[in-house]
Parts: structure tokens; sequence; C-alpha cells
């Protein structure tokens, strides 16, 4: 057997280890639904212990399923983007993590409007509730104790960095848009004093750019894994772009923009000078091109895929993969307890559902719900005046033909997807390719990421004609309802109040 690549992604729904060959070869890969998730109406949280241990075991039942031997030149890590996972001066967890997913941090958003704003201008990026520094706030404003013990303000993949090396680092591309200035690669000292959080940037791990964010496995960990210790670890982008570059924006010729659906829904492309898009919502964020020069654009979204297991845990009983059903209900993906980040950015925003009666199916539902997603995404690309050229889709959701079909109607052009490929790893093993063997742009396009599955193009002009008729409407209800959304919150908790109240008398 050649020389081997491992790497491994941590994210919200599962965590995923590959081997590959230094051919680009994908020889082995295991997944393990994520165990160490709490949640808990607006507390989602994560145990930061058993996140480690876990990844640790996907790792090793990776390295079981070789049936050989083979020398292990790197590991590349990454995971999830934003949260807050603090530790103390002496590296262990003060609690469970802050996920993204976490709404706790919702309500300071809401009331920060001239701090946020000042945050936007400097970094580009306004801060929601899944930003670490909003977390902070929360953090010192209603556990002060825990606070005050924080050494270092890490994310998941710095997590995981630590346990495998034992050193604290961090990559800009994670940092700096929610500390930095994406033009200069700098952290801004302005973005905590914003915030009443002077000195926060101290708490962060030291920069050190991708390809050189690296360090040898620890004694430790090498005897848990079985492996060599001082084996190089390479800290790579976040899953969002190492999933993008997996995908082939950046990689693959043809490939302008991309989408991902796993548990958020991500958009992005890839720009030259970001300053240039016509529209940037506040949620919106840059970041620098791990493999190249170049920007990636991205507006994520809290309300991705799960938006149709929640449509289906309200209404029940919906078709779990439905053929096209057309109907004129329009409903709005915005169910998450944190609202939305991008492309609207509202802390409060909610879901709802136009065109509702007695006659609708639940095959009009769970349709209904995939239309609305495929609306948010061609929002998302057309205020990222992404190139021409084609969409590839990622995710659980690539899996769903249908949905990948409509969304080539919809948005005019051809979409690729790569549903069972794991766009993630791959991407990731890429930027080892690059850093660690040393691989050319050509080579990682070709070996290491391969072909899309299939490629769609759009349906008939009267299919096309409906869908942009119906994006049109869902855009419309969409600005009518926000203006509403923070009303609804305030009623919500009025309601959640009197909920209390009625169960304290029973």
């Amino acid at each position: 057997m050649s020389d081997l690549l491992l790497c491994l992604d941590s994210g919200t729904t599962a965590v995923k280890a590959a081997a590959l060959d230094a051919a680009g070869r994908l020889l082995a890969c295991t997944e393990a639904p994520n165990a160490a998730l709490h949640r808990d109406g607006p507390r989602v949280e994560q145990d930061m212990d058993r996140s480690r241990d876990q990844a640790f075991a996907v790792l090793r039942d990776c390295l079981a399923r070789l049936g050989g031997p083979g020398r292990v030149e790197g590991i590349v890590v990454t995971g999830q983007g934003d949260g807050l996972w603090p530790v103390d001066r002496d590296g262990r967890p003060l609690g469970r993590a802050i996920t993204w997913l976490d709404g706790r941090a919702r309500d300071l958003a809401a009331g920060l409007g001239g701090a946020l704003d000042a945050i936007q201008r400097a970094t580009g990026s306004r801060p929601t509730a899944a930003a670490a520094s909003l977390q902070l706030l929360w953090l010192r404003r209603h556990e002060p104790e825990r606070f005050a013990r924080i050494a270092h303000a890490l994310r998941l993949k710095e997590w995981l960095f630590l346990g495998l090396t034992g050193r604290v680092m961090a990559e800009p591309s994670a940092l700096l848009p929610v500390w930095g200035d994406w033009r200069s690669g700098a952290i801004l000292p302005a973005v905590g004093e914003a915030l009443g959080l002077a000195g926060a940037e101290r708490l962060l791990p030291g920069l050190a750019e991708i390809g050189a964010c690296r360090a040898g496995l620890s004694a430790a960990a090498a005897a848990d894994l079985g492996l060599p210790a001082g084996l190089p670890v390479l800290l790579g982008p976040g899953d969002v772009q190492s999933t993008l570059i997996g995908l082939g924006l950046g990689t693959r010729a043809g490939v302008t923009r991309a989408s991902i659906f796993g548990t958020s829904a991500i958009h992005a492309c890839l720009h030259d000078d970001p300053d240039a898009m016509p529209a940037r919502p506040a949620g919106a964020m840059v970041q620098r091109f791990a493999l190249g020069p170049g920007f990636i654009c991205l507006h994520p979204s809290f309300n991705g895929a799960t938006a149709l297991h929640h449509l289906s845990r309200a209404f029940c009983a919906l078709p779990a993969h439905p053929a096209p059903c057309y109907s004129a209900l329009v409903l709005h993906p915005f169910l998450e307890p944190g609202g939305e980040r991008a492309p609207w950015t509202d802390p409060a925003a909610s879901g709802a559902a136009f065109g509702l009666t007695a006659a609708t199916t639940p095959a009009e539902i769970a349709w209904a719900g995939r239309e609305a997603l495929a609306f948010v995404t061609h929002r998302s690309h057309a205020m990222m005046a992404a190139p021409e050229g084609t969409l590839s889709l990622g995710g659980g959701l690539a899996r769903d033909g249908h949905f990948a079909q409509f969304l080539a109607t919809l948005t005019g052009g051809p979409v690729e997807r790569s549903p069972n490929d794991q766009a993630g790893l791959r991407g990731l093993a890429a930027i080892g390719a690059r850093f660690l063997l040393g691989a050319d742009p050509v080579t990682l396009g070709r070996d290491w990421l391969g072909a899309p599955e299939d490629r769609l193009v759009p349906a008939g002009p009267a299919v096309a004609a409906y869908a942009a008729r119906k994006y049109a409407l869902f855009a419309a209800t969409v600005d009518a309802a926000a203006r509403h959304w923070a009303a609804l919150a305030d009623l919500r908790a009025e309601a959640e109040g009197l909920m209390e109240e009625e169960d304290e008398r029973r």
C-alpha cells in the first residue's frame, strides 16, 4: 500500500474520516452520527470531551478498515466553522461548547444595532447568534465565573487540533469573518471593544496561514491512534470551504458557484474582488481561498436541509422523497431558533405558510419545502453576482434529483451534483495533498476530486415560468412577513411565559 493521507471532518450531523493514497484514491471511509450534540430549545451545545473521543474513534476505525500496512504522511483536520469551544489555561474544556445552532445570543444581536453596524464596517460581516463574539458576550453576562476562566476561545476544529497535537493554533479563514479584516488579514481589537469585550482578541489562538498551520502529533494522541509521534497534523479551513473545494469551486473547470445542503445551507462563489458584489447582506462572509488567489464569498444560512425535518415534525407524515408536486403553497423555511443570517439576516426570522387550505396535501407541503430552499439558493447567488457557469450541489439534499432539477430550472443553468462522493473529505484531502504532498492544481482537480456523478439542465418553459412566478411570490411574501418578525418573537416570548405559569399551576 502506498503513502496515505488521513482526513477528519467533525460536523454537526456526523463525524467522518477517510484515508486516501498519494494518487487521490479513496481507500477507506468511516462515519458515525454526532453523539455529542445536546438540544434543549434554543440551547444547542456539544460535549467537548466526547467530541474529541468520538473523532479519535472514527480515525481508529478508518485505519482499521485499510486492511494492510501503509505509511501515513499526515492528518488533515476540519470541523464546524462557528461556535464557541472554551478551554482553560491547561487546555481543559470549560463546560459544553456553544454550537453555531445555539439561539441564546439571539436577543443580544437584536439589541446591539450600533455596535454590530460598527463591526460590519470593520470586518465586512455582521455578527449573528452563531458568532463566537456574541456567544462570549452572552457568557460574560450570564455565566461570568465561567467566562473569567477562559484562556482560549476555540472552534471545534481547533479543539480537535489541540487534542491531536497539544498546540493551540488557528488559520485565518475561520477567524477573520468574526474577528478581523479579510482584506489585510489582521485581527481587529475594535470588534471586542464595540461589544464591551475589550481585550477579547487575546483569547484567540495564534494565527498561521493554511499550509503553515501545522504541528506534530503528540505522544499521547499517537499512542491512542497507533500512529507515530510527530506525524504532521494540518489544520484545514472550515468544513464549509473544504466541502466547496471538494464540489469543484476553484478546482474543477466550469464550476463558478456551489451550494451545500447539510444541517445548514451554504451558498458560495469565488470572486477576485468581493467588494464588487452589488449586494452583500449583513450575514455574508468572505474567506481567502485556501488553494490560490481569490476569495470565497459565502451566504451561510441557519436553515438548510433540516428545515425539511422540522416541517415533517410540524405537519406529520410528509413523504421523505417527494416527486414534484406543484401548487400555490408558498413556504418560508426559517425554522431554526437563531432566526436567519443570509441572504436574509434577522435573529427573529420565523417560518410561514401562504396558500394553505384544507385541500393541501402532504406531498404539496413536502415539495413546497424544497421549493423554498431552492428560492433561498437563487436569491443568494443573484446577490453575490456569481459568474455564469455551473452550480455544483452537495450535501444530503443533493441526493434528491427532483430538487436538483428544479434548482437548475429556477437558476437557468446546469447543476452538477455529487451526493455520494464525500465532497468535504475529498476537498480536505485536496488541501492536504497540496500542502503535505506538493500536488499541483491540475492534479487536484483531476485525481483528488474527480468528475461529478451527474449533470442536470433546466426543464422546459412551462416549469420555468411556474418557478419564476412562484419565486417572485416567495420573495414578496418574505419581505412582507419580515416586518412582523420582531413582533412575533415578542409574542412568542410572552406566550412561553404564560405557559410556564400554566405548568406551575398544574
